[in-house]
């Protein structure tokens, strides 16, 4: 596939992510084809049905459906989607335009500023925390890593969303078959690596991960209790990492691969670290106070401020002046104040909606 690096990366990507979901059904878990399909002789109900197979990285319409989140006792209920066709084709439009302008924002308005002003900021070898980083690369480090985080999330969303609203104006699918790709940042209620990552870990690579690391560990590397967690934990990180380098691989990234690989496998660790203080004795009494949740936002902002740069900083490298990935720029037209103003206020009336 030829094009702009940023394409070709998620290209790469969903068809790594298709294989993985295809090994899950058939391989591990067994699904029969005649489960997928229904029983008719009409080909355009099988058409349609097959489709939906292939579209989907969910597991959606077989009896190992995975519920995308759970949520505790204490959480907010997840939003439902509209019951009526039409009614979910509108709020998707609407949130279409509104991920649009907030990704054109953060692209043509926050990324190119720091490209312009810090122009050292995402110079090779700056995610490698050390003595050797310069004033300005140190100052940046941790806007740049939120910005990242920020930027995938609405990239990726924003690609799920498409798919899921044509597969239902095209009636190969149902508002039901299209549940949020990711978490909501105000149910994260203890500010752990874990609990981070159940939120923003999106559901694409979810639970073919879990299914596949847990055949492997299984099979291979037989093991049982908190061994057996540890094992499982390391072998999700590790495969999801793999998958990130080779997706950036054939994007054409040209440097600092193996940063990727240690951004995951150091997340892995960071999990089982946080895990063994808090099974120390005295550590969970009084663990949910206002001062715990400050030290605990203190560490993860910490830790978001050493790791995440392994990561984003080989995607933020990629060129964002391409008319192929944005190809209408209201940053460009009216100016980042404008545009900034607008995403404020449809971010605000979606959370006054509910939405």
């Amino acid at each position: 596939m030829s094009g702009p690096e940023l394409l070709r990366g998620v290209f790469a990507f969903s068809c790594f992510i298709k294989t993985l979901h295809f090994v899950s059904l058939f391989l591990i878990l067994h699904v029969e084809i005649s489960q997928l399909l229904p029983q008719t002789r009409k080909p355009s109900a099988r058409f349609l049905a097959a489709l939906n197979c292939v579209t989907s990285t969910r597991g959606i319409g077989t009896p190992w459906e995975v519920k995308t989140w759970t949520y505790r006792d204490h959480a907010s209920p997840p939003n439902q989607p509209p019951k009526t066709k039409w009614a979910y084709i509108t709020r998707t439009l609407l949130t279409l335009i509104w991920q649009y302008t907030a990704l054109d924002l953060l692209n043509f308005g926050t990324v190119l500023y720091f490209q312009r002003e810090w122009p050292g900021a995402l110079a090779a070898g700056a995610e490698l925390f050390g003595p050797a980083s310069s004033k300005g690369q140190l100052i940046t480090r941790l806007p740049l890593s939120c910005l990242l985080l920020v930027n995938l999330r609405l990239l990726f969303s924003m690609i799920c969303t498409v798919i899921a609203l044509l597969s239902i104006a095209l009636f190969w699918g149902s508002p039901e078959y299209g549940p949020p790709l990711f978490g909501r940042m105000k149910d994260l209620r203890h500010f752990r690596v874990r609990d981070c990552w159940a939120i923003y870990w999106h559901s694409l690579l979810r639970w073919p991960l879990v299914t596949i690391s847990g055949a492997v560990q299984h099979r291979l590397i037989p093991a049982s209790g908190k061994p057996q967690q540890i094992i499982q934990l390391f072998l999700i990180f590790s495969i999801s990492g793999i998958l990130h380098m080779l997706s950036a691989i054939y994007a054409g990234v040209p440097d600092n691969i193996g940063a990727i690989m240690l951004f995951f496998v150091g997340n892995a660790a960071a999990i089982v670290a946080e895990d063994l203080v808090r099974t120390r004795p005295r550590a969970d009494r009084d663990s949910d106070t206002a001062w715990t949740r400050f030290l605990g936002f203190l560490s993860l902002l910490a830790w978001t401020y050493v790791s995440v740069p392994l990561f984003a900083y080989t995607a933020l490298r990629l060129p964002v002046e391409t008319d192929e990935v944005m190809p209408v720029r209201f940053v460009e037209e009216v100016g980042w104040r404008v545009i900034a103003g607008v995403v404020s206020v449809g971010w605000t009336g979606w959370t006054l909606i509910g939405g």
